[in-house]
Formats: C-alpha cells, structure tokens, sequence
C-alpha cells in the first residue's frame, strides 16, 4: 500500500504547501472533562484509568465547568431581599466537587493544558417560590453573579495558582432558554447576558485578573451563534478577545461539507463587524447530532466507526475554515447525568465510560477516542496549519507543522466510496528518517498491548519526498514524522 517515491515533480501530486497557512498558530484540538457530579459511582480503578486515558489523548484545551449551587453556603439577604448590595454568603472550597475540580486542573497544570473554567448555570431554584437567591429573572446581569466569578476565580488563579486557566465561561449555552419555572436561563436574553459580561469584566479587572479572558459567545443553536457573536462583534469588542461557540452538526451537513462553508461564512461575518482579525474562534464543545436521544441526552452513534471518522471530518472542514481549537464533546460519560422524574441518568456521549453500572462494551474505548487521539497529537499547540495544492472531491486533508520546525504530518479523510491512491508529500524543510502511517477504518485500525490506537506502517523516508498511499474508502489517514 505504500511506497517511497524521490522524485518531488509529478502531475497528479498532491502538495501540502507551506506557503499556504491556513493559521499560523494553531491553538490545539481537546476535550471536555467536567468536574464529576457522583465520583460514588466510578468503578474501582477508574481515576487511573481517567487520566492514562487523557496522556494518550494528550490534549492541548480542555473545557471544566461546576456549579455555584456546589459552593455556595449560608447566604442570607439580611432580611432586605430588595437590597442586593448587603446580601452576605460563603463558599465551600473543601467539598467533593471542588476535590474532584482540583484533582483535574493539577493534572492540566502539570500537562500544560490551556483550561477554560466556568460556571454551568446561575445560582438557585428555577421555581421561584423555593429559591432563596432570586437570581433566575436576572440571570448573570445580576450584581451578585459577578462578585461570586470573581472570588472563585480569584481563589482558583490567584490562592490555588492554576495558572493553565485562560478562559472563563460566563454560563454555558446562553441562548438555551427551557421553560420558565424549570430552566435557570428562561429569563435570558442576549442584551441580559451582554451586561453580565460586562459586570465579570469589570469584577476581574478590579481584582487583578487582567488576563482571564471571557468565553465570547458559547452558543448552540444556529441563530443563537448568529445573535451572540454579532453582539460581541460588535458591543464587546474590549470584554473579550475571542470567539467561543458550541457546534453540535448533522450527518448530512459533515458528508457534504456544508459545515467548512457554514464556519467560514460565519468567521467572515464577524470579523467585518468586529475590524480585528486577530480574535479567534475556538468551539468550546463538539459533536453530531444524529442518533441524539432529547429525553437522555445520549447519543446512540457514538459507539460506531462512522462517527470516529464523521468527527475526524468535522475536525478537518473547521480547521479548513481558521478555526484555533476544538475541544470535543466529552471524556467519559460518568461526568454528566440527566436528571428527570425517574432519577438521575449517565449522558452518553463520552469516548469511554467509567460507571460502575456501565456495561462492559460501554467501559471499553470507543472508536472515536482513537481517531480523536491522532488528531490531539498530530496537531500540537502552536503548529502552523496548511493546506494542499489541489482539492478531490469528497476528501478533506490539511498539514501541519510543529512550531520548532522540526517535526509535521498531514490528514487525509475519504469519504468516497472507493479508495484514493495518490503520491503525497510536504514542501516543508523538515529532516524526517521515517513516516508513521495509522489507518483509522473498521477493518484496518491497529491497537497497542494497551488498546490504545498505534501506527500500521512505519517506513524510511522523508516526508519533503512522495509517498504513495492508499487511503481506503470512508476513511482517515494519518502520515506523521513522529510517533503519535
């Protein structure tokens, strides 16, 4: 299947050019990894497993998110609930969650992983007749919202010294309402969640923390990314200095590209409206949203090799289109749970699960975890991004150098019916002796004494000569001058 070529002049070639960067400093592809809501319900051996699974896949961004509704303890409006200014509470920065909270930001501390920090929801009972805070109508606008991120923060960053933490996330999804009486975020608008922004950045300022940024946008829904990162174009142009999105896609939208021109579009919008190119976008949570379950929150695809390589192409049509970062959607499905009248219930969509009541196929790695690995690897922080000479229908591949030089490797994802066999090279002046092939298919992955995915072919070479390669049909190919 493949074979060495020395001869750097052919017609049909394909090039991964150097001079055609598509971002020349790439922030890096991650995970979610939330602070575990019931760390009761792991298996035995599971925290091992947990973080040997994250030194496999290497991450370069991680997304941690917790709640106020955790930490937050004798509060009291001092008997004048219409004055919010003498409201007076505490925090618990010693309970399960915060454990589990600083057990992961050590590990991104010591990995040197870029972490956004945040908070899922504003605090209280969305029934307005149990809540003792009354901050659902006013969601994050209101003044005490901003004093609470702020002392977190401050703890975290400042008292804790985590300093891997960059982003802060004010709320997930905002433009998510739900039903009033039920959501926390049935009052919220954008102009509502413009001012809260406003008031976090005034709090961060205040108490030195100049440097954190806010998460501009982390909307879902198509119009709410329109609505929100409109706005930040144009009235948050100083609170934040990037753009954050959550991007859940159909099958039909990935199979035919429609996602690389849906993001490019939307990048060119709003950096019109903004006038600074140097803001990026990162998406703050990925995934598909074929085989969704909207009662569970499951979704029943994951567990499939298309969806490994549906989330490969994903991958490579945003970077097509200069997006910075990718984090998926999610580690390990025991993070999450649904809550509803019949208790409490995993959220499928993790690469592996570590529940005690999880089946043993749902513990094992599912296929998507391999394909997302040789990607978080390949593409490291700071490495410049290309793309190659020609297009072919139905394939998407993009290149990559590291930022010493010294090392790079390319992408090639069909998802035609028949296989590609073409002579690929890099025009980079990189001083390679051998090329790693890994073969993401279902009939062709290859996986290590650990089960972990490793290369199929390695051969002598230079990655600056042609190499023929056969890229099997419906599959993803990686060439890389390192082991990955």
């Amino acid at each position: 299947m493949l074979t060495l070529v020395s001869c750097n002049e052919k017609k049909d070639g394909i090039v991964f050019e150097s001079k055609k960067v598509i971002n020349d400093n790439f922030y890096g592809l991650g995970v979610e990894v939330g602070v575990y809501e019931d760390t009761g319900k792991l298996q035995r051996g599971a925290e091992e497993k947990i973080y040997n699974s994250l030194d496999r896949l290497n991450p370069k961004l991680v997304r941690c998110m917790t709640n106020f509704d955790w930490l937050v303890k004798n509060f009291s409006d001092n008997k004048t609930p219409d004055n919010l200014e003498d409201d007076t509470w505490e925090y618990d920065f010693t309970n399960k969650y915060m454990l589990n909270a600083y057990q992961i930001l050590d590990y991104c501390e010591t990995k040197n992983i870029t972490v956004a920090f945040g908070i899922w929801n504003v605090i209280g009972n969305p029934n307005e007749e149990e809540d003792i805070y009354h901050m659902i109508k006013n969601v994050t606008a209101d003044p005490r919202w901003a004093v609470m991120c702020g002392d977190l923060m401050e703890y975290l960053i400042v008292k804790k010294g985590y300093t891997c933490i960059k982003y802060f996330v004010n709320t997930n999804e905002p433009d998510y309402s739900g039903a009033k009486g039920s959501s926390k975020n049935a009052y919220n608008t954008y102009a509502i969640w413009e001012q809260g922004v406003k008031n976090v950045r005034a709090q961060f300022d205040k108490i030195g923390l100049t440097n954190l940024d806010i998460i501009g946008g982390d909307a879902t829904t198509k119009p709410g990314i329109e609505e929100y990162l409109t706005g930040v174009a144009t009235n948050l142009k100083n609170e934040v200095k990037n753009y954050g999105v959550h991007l859940y896609i159909s099958n039909y939208d990935i199979d035919n590209a429609l996602l690389k021109e849906r993001v490019a579009d939307t990048y060119s919008m709003i950096k019109k409206l903004d006038g600074n190119d140097s803001k990026k976008v990162i998406i703050w949570e990925s995934g598909l949203l074929d085989g969704k379950n909207v009662q569970t929150d499951c979704n029943a695809y994951i567990a499939n090799f298309s969806y490994g390589i549906r989330m490969a192409d994903y991958t490579l049509q945003c970077m097509m289109s200069n997006v910075s970062g990718i984090v998926y959607w999610d580690l390990d499905d025991a993070m999450h749970f649904m809550y509803n009248e019949g208790g409490m219930t995993a959220k499928e969509w993790g690469m592996f699960s570590t529940l005690n009541e999880a089946s043993a196929i749902k513990q094992e790695y599912r296929p998507w975890y391999h394909s997302s690995s040789l990607l978080t690897n390949l593409f490291d922080r700071g490495c410049k991004v290309i793309s190659a000479n020609t297009e072919i229908e139905n394939v998407r591949m993009i290149g990559s150098i590291d930022s010493d030089g010294q090392n790079g490797g390319y992408v090639v994802v069909n998802r035609g019916k028949t296989d590609l066999t073409k002579d690929f090279r890099m025009d980079a002046s990189i001083n390679n002796e051998k090329l790693y092939i890994y073969i993401f298919s279902e009939n062709q992955i290859k996986l290590d004494a650990n089960g972990f995915v490793t290369y199929n072919y390695c051969i002598d070479g230079k990655i600056s000569d042609y190499t023929n390669i056969t890229v099997p049909a419906n599959s993803v190919v990686v060439v890389s001058t390192r082991r990955l």
